[in-house]
């Protein structure tokens, strides 16, 4: 364990890295989907409405696969970082987009009215009148999903990336021994388990309270 650690060690910066850059991209794209399908414009939201369940439907091992082995066909060619990170996010977007649009959705019509009546336009009620309402609504849902998803990180490692499961396994098959592994497993744990506490405290400080 103690000659394999510091590769664990890298392999754990690369999931902080991977796991931020998704949950940032994938949540600010969702939310962004939401305010856009809430405009009421129907192509718009036919083609929003087609996406999200296009990526809800999809295993995210199956997105890695398709971005990285398939846009080389068309031209591009993605890392493995590059196609998990995509990968992830656009998951987490479909999924954060419909609990976003599901938030803003179950604001009372009298909220819009009542706002609208003080002469503040679609958009400022919408940003300043529904949008918190809706945000503290979708907390329990979304932290839950952004952890899920998040931890599928691992799935990397079926495209090269150097994160904990990547670099335990490779580990493992030098060492011909499980120990790595089962830091790697530790390492997991010390990670996330944090992040799951710290998502029951958020839950449990800003949920609505009826």
């Amino acid at each position: 364990m103690w000659k394999y650690l510091p590769d664990i060690l890298s392999g754990v910066i690369v999931t902080i890295e991977l796991a931020l850059l998704v949950v940032a991209t994938g949540l600010a794209a969702g939310l962004a989907l939401a305010l856009l399908r809430s405009l009421g414009i129907r192509p718009i939201n036919w083609a929003i409405v087609l996406v999200v369940d296009c990526f809800r439907s999809l295993p995210p091992l199956v997105v890695i696969v398709l971005i990285y082995f398939g846009l080389p066909s068309a031209g591009l060619s993605p890392s493995g970082f590059v196609s998990t990170w995509l990968s992830l996010a656009l998951v987490l977007m479909s999924f954060s987009e419909e609990i976003f649009w599901a938030g803003i959705t179950s604001v009372a019509r009298g909220q819009w009215e009542a706002a609208r009546s003080t002469g503040l336009t679609f958009g400022q009620t919408l940003l300043h009148v529904v949008l918190p309402q809706a945000l503290r609504l979708t907390i329990p849902p979304l932290t839950n999903r952004t952890i899920a998803i998040t931890k599928g990180t691992a799935l990397g490692t079926v495209v090269a990336v150097t994160e904990i499961l990547g670099q335990a396994s490779s580990a493992m098959s030098n060492s011909y021994n499980p120990s790595p592994l089962m830091m790697g497993a530790a390492a997991y744990l010390v990670l996330f388990f944090p992040v799951v506490v710290a998502a029951r405290w958020v839950e449990t400080r800003f949920a609505w309270k009826r």
